[in-house]
């Protein structure tokens, strides 16, 4: 969830609390000033290093976004001078605010250590995080539905607000979230699966969490859990680029060949650039902290084939055999051609 949208919420969620007597047009008008000047809405140190994670955020991806075209020597220096800028930014934010979990889990991630190490500190992050939610935030619960129980809807209280405008239940979310996806990276694939479950039981937060999940149950041969995880998620999740993918990746590795080419050609032919990102892997820009919303009618493709290029590395012949399916490799150089790849 990106700070841009979930700050301003909190900003104008803090006020509101403070002015119950606001009339509709006078909460309006506050959302306005939010939008323009949002120090004037941070009171206190918690309300500051929020605006300020927006920010160096905001910072940070305008400089990944403005350094793609670099050649590579200019662009491994550009990029590490803005690292070096965003871990310098964040650590005064945690100064600021030491509960600033956004801040804390993107400063894990910058730092210069083996992934391994990264998810070491990113489960202390989670769990010290989850014990403080459980103890400050009556009614949250992690294994409820909606992540808070009847304590927290017994006087009608939306629990989807609850979750939208909370930056340390947010933060709390990207963490799990980047384990999730981090356990993907390195073939902990049953963890995976069980941190995507605890997003996705999220009321209010934005996240293709099932993703993650789908692609983990498809390295793990669960034919019979994948298809009840893509059931249970809605039909919509059917369009997605994960279930697409994942489904051919699970009927290649099962040796059903001519399910999973009906499938392949499934993912080609409605996933933008799916065929292009699957038999030319293509740099993807880091998850700062998690999977970022789409840009391009192709991003979300070119996401679900970076996620899942470790299972891909690790299935014998499955890119080979999918470069061979008929029509996909020209799919392929017809995308290429059109977007400039």
């Amino acid at each position: 969830m990106d700070p841009s949208a979930y700050v301003p919420a909190y900003l104008e969620h803090r006020y509101e609390l403070a002015h119950p007597e606001l009339t509709d047009a006078a909460r309006e008008l506050v959302r306005d000033q939010v939008a323009r000047d949002p120090d004037r809405y941070a009171p206190d140190a918690q309300a500051q290093a929020a605006v300020a994670y927006m920010r160096a955020h905001d910072e940070l991806m305008d400089g990944l976004r403005r350094m793609e075209d670099l050649p590579d020597s200019d662009f491994e220096r550009d990029r590490g001078a803005l690292f070096e800028r965003t871990r310098s930014q964040l650590a005064a934010i945690v100064q600021t605010d030491p509960h600033a979990v956004d801040a804390r889990l993107v400063s894990i991630q910058l730092a210069e250590v083996p992934l391994d190490a990264c998810l070491g500190d990113m489960l202390q992050l989670e769990r010290e995080t989850r014990e403080r939610l459980i103890a400050t935030r009556p009614g949250f619960n992690p294994e409820a539905e909606g992540l808070w129980d009847e304590k927290a809807r017994a006087e009608g209280t939306d629990v989807r607000e609850l979750t939208a405008c909370d930056p340390e239940v947010i933060g709390w979310l990207h963490t799990v979230e980047a384990l999730s996806q981090g356990c993907i990276f390195t073939a902990r694939y049953r963890a995976a699966a069980s941190y995507a479950r605890t997003v996705m039981r999220a009321e209010g937060y934005p996240t293709i969490a099932v993703g993650t999940l789908l692609l983990a149950l498809a390295r793990l041969e669960d034919e019979e859990g994948f298809f009840a995880a893509a059931r249970e998620a809605g039909a919509a999740v059917e369009d997605l680029p994960w279930f697409l993918l994942g489904r051919t990746i699970l009927l290649y590795k099962l040796g059903q060949r001519r399910s999973a080419r009906r499938a392949l050609r499934d993912f080609a032919n409605r996933c933008e650039g799916g065929a292009f990102f699957l038999i030319n892997p293509t740099y993807h820009d880091p998850y700062l902290p998690v999977r970022p919303a789409a840009c391009e009618a192709w991003d979300l493709s070119h996401q679900a084939v970076w996620e899942a290029d470790g299972i891909i590395a690790d299935t014998p012949d499955f890119t080979t055999w999918a470069e061979g399916v008929e029509g996909v490799r020209e799919q392929a150089e017809e995308f290429a051609a059109r977007y400039g790849f």
